[in-house]
């Protein structure tokens, strides 16, 4: 009889137990996470899924941490989305935009990175006619996450 009251009581404690829920304001971006770019002075836009105070954002590179200048400036308010250009072309090399700020419907700070690399010319193969078409910037469902059923991520082929 102890033992299916200990399981009970484990049960109820393991219901009861919530973790943390984030609730991340990043929703999608050109350049996409890990693309591969020929252009040297790309255009960065990111998409967020709520009114975001955006504070900084920046980009930097990962072969020598150099911080590159953009003409991004931080608004006067609340946005949804935010693009810039850098205001000097971007050697072949990897780099990181970084943005940070305030997602005041959830009362938390937010921020978050996007990878992407500047190939050399001549190190992308050429354009078949299915890559080149345009494409629109692809949603992002956590891919780390331990639970990819739930972020829609169930059912997609494995090549994709």
């Amino acid at each position: 009889m102890r033992l299916h009251a200990a399981i009970a009581v484990l049960v109820l404690a393991c219901l009861a137990a919530t973790g943390a829920r984030a609730q991340c304001a990043f929703d999608q971006s050109v350049p996409n996470a890990n693309e591969v770019l020929t252009e040297t002075q790309p255009e960065v836009t990111i998409d967020f899924t709520d009114e975001f105070r955006l504070d900084d954002v920046r980009v930097v590179s990962l072969d020598d941490k150099a911080e590159w200048p953009t003409n991004w400036a931080r608004p006067a308010e609340e946005v949804r989305q935010t693009a810039f250009r850098m205001t000097k072309p971007l050697p072949p090399g990897k780099y990181l935009v970084e943005w940070n700020g305030y997602l005041r419907r959830h009362h938390h700070a937010d921020g978050g990175s996007i990878a992407f690399t500047v190939a050399k010319s001549g190190d992308i193969p050429p354009a078949t006619p299915a890559v080149a078409e345009p494409r629109a910037a692809a949603r992002r469902s956590g891919s780390g996450s331990p639970y990819p059923m739930l972020l829609g991520a169930a059912g997609r082929p494995k090549d994709q």
